[in-house]
């Protein structure tokens, strides 16, 4: 979650700016390719942000240098969508976001306040069937845990959008208790994000090493949890929905813990192939960095 500059808009760190950065790349890939398909049987495509966030934000390093996000990336994406969508629960931001409408006047933008969820699934998704001969992009950048997975099924189930999420690794582990399975509110908020519980047999495990006093040790406990097998388990989650997934891509803090996973789900082989090359290239420049 961005904090906010002394005129309202986010900051954000670095790994947010290469979240951004990554975003561009794919978006510009999949517009070339789309843009061609328009020659052939495609209709049309669409660029949907449901967590549109701040037009303009701060650099957390930097806070006097300001950097493009995500709407104004796909905005500035060529060749053009022919439409964009662009949500957000926040007044403050859809106030910001409205006045890509003069700064970018031969696009279609529609703008749309409230929660993704629904909005998604009652406003959207009807208009991408697979009878319209139309495509969506679909990027869900959530500020938590907000992305249901009933959302995400309902998207699969049209089989014309591609989703790029950006899981919150960080927001399901902090749910996640040592010394007990999950239970009551917090199972349900699991089930809710994560489309089942059934994964939760591959962390918590009966304890390894017997103990003097039996009856004080839980009947199940877990290990510290790698970033990598949590990301991983949500990616093996999104395969039940879509044909072709990336390997998640790891998002660090300036201290190197992990916050998110960044992944590509898709009916489409090709999306995939494009985009582990772009996560590849990236997760190579950061070795060279550190």
């Amino acid at each position: 979650m961005s904090r906010l500059g002394s005129e309202g808009e986010d900051i954000i760190g670095r790994w947010s700016e290469e979240k951004l950065d990554l975003l561009a790349k794919y978006l510009k890939a999949y517009s070339a390719i789309m843009n061609k398909q328009k020659q052939s049987w495609l209709k049309a495509y669409y660029y949907i942000d449901a967590f549109a966030g701040s037009v303009r934000p701060r650099s957390k390093e930097d806070e006097q240098r300001y950097i493009d996000g995500s709407p104004l990336r796909a905005l500035q994406t060529e060749p053009k969508f022919d439409a964009y969508w662009f949500i957000d629960v926040s007044p403050r931001r859809i106030e910001r976001i409205e006045g890509l409408r003069d700064e970018f006047p031969d696009c279609t933008i529609e703008i749309r306040q409230g929660n993704c969820n629904e909005i998604l699934c009652n406003e959207v998704i009807s208009e991408v069937t697979y009878a319209s001969k139309q495509r969506a992009f679909v990027f869900l950048d959530p500020y938590g845990l907000q992305v249901d997975w009933e959302t995400v099924r309902e998207l699969a189930n049209t089989k014309t959008c591609d989703i790029f999420i950006n899981f919150s690794v960080m927001g399901v582990t902090r749910l996640l208790p040592r010394d007990q399975r999950p239970e009551g509110e917090v199972l349900e908020q699991l089930n809710k994000v994560m489309g089942s519980t059934n994964w939760l047999d591959q962390i918590y495990q009966p304890p390894r090493q017997l103990s003097l006093f039996p009856e004080l040790e839980p009947a199940l406990s877990r290990e510290t949890i790698k970033a990598e097998e949590l990301a991983s388990l949500y990616a093996e989650q999104l395969r039940s929905l879509f044909p072709h997934v990336s390997r998640p891509v790891l998002m660090k803090n300036s201290t190197n813990s992990v916050l998110y996973a960044l992944c590509l789900a898709s009916h489409n082989q090709t999306a995939t192939k494009i985009t582990n090359e772009i996560f590849a290239r990236y997760e190579r420049l950061r070795q060279l960095e550190s």
